[in-house]
């Protein structure tokens, strides 16, 4: 009887950078399926097929790994996307058209991304380090985009604070949308609707911030 010809293993491929996009492709997905308090690590390797001791190694635990998957495009948009080609016409805006148009492009690009909104809906349930360390990629794109304002805001205008209540109401609309078709008499899955909300932003932005 003719012996069988031995079949060569297999050799699984190893790669470093190959694993480590493995595991954050998969954080944010086990992330946004299962949200903050029951995100971890033997969830996020099962999802990658990896073992879980390569998250410590590659990224000290699974907030260092949820900090770079804050990272990616795919979670947030930069600075660069919401500026467009529009650097320069955006630079010299006045202070209401610039946020205005930051609003307005920072509401369609987290609308372009699902998973995002799944995951800002489970951020409103908790808050932890795994929270905070999205927190700061937000944090710090819009800190780039408004370092383009030429012109200061009226004095009696805490920017800080219009900034948090316009980028609330934003994160809402968004992540309700998700669920409900019709808000407050809006339908906020149809064009039609979000342009009403961005005509509003305008005109709000332009009372509060025009000189």
């Amino acid at each position: 009887m003719a012996k069988l010809k031995a079949v060569p293993k297999i050799v699984p491929i190893r790669n470093k950078e190959i694993t480590k996009e493995k595991l954050v492709k998969a954080v944010g997905k086990v992330l946004a399926e299962v949200g903050f308090q029951r995100l971890g690590v033997n969830l996020v390797a099962r999802e990658a097929g990896v073992d879980k001791k390569l998250i410590y190694r590659y990224y000290q635990g699974l907030e260092g790994l949820v900090a770079e998957y804050g990272r990616t495009v795919e979670f947030w948009p930069t600075a660069e996307e919401l500026l467009g080609e529009d650097a320069e016409r955006i630079r010299d805006m006045a202070p209401h058209e610039l946020m205005s148009q930051f609003f307005k492009r920072y509401l369609r690009a987290i609308l372009r991304r699902p998973q995002t909104l799944e995951i800002l809906a489970w951020e409103g349930v908790v808050r932890n380090d795994l929270t905070r360390a999205l927190e700061e990629v937000r944090v710090r794109t819009a800190l780039e985009f408004f370092e383009l304002m030429q012109t200061d805001p009226p004095e009696e205008v805490d920017l800080t604070a219009l900034v948090m209540i316009l980028a609330a109401s934003v994160n809402f609309l968004a992540v309700r949308s998700r669920m409900h078709r019709n808000l407050g008499g809006v339908d906020v899955r149809s064009e039609a609707g979000w342009k009403r909300i961005e005509d509003t932003l305008d005109l709000m932005l332009e009372r509060t911030l025009k000189q």
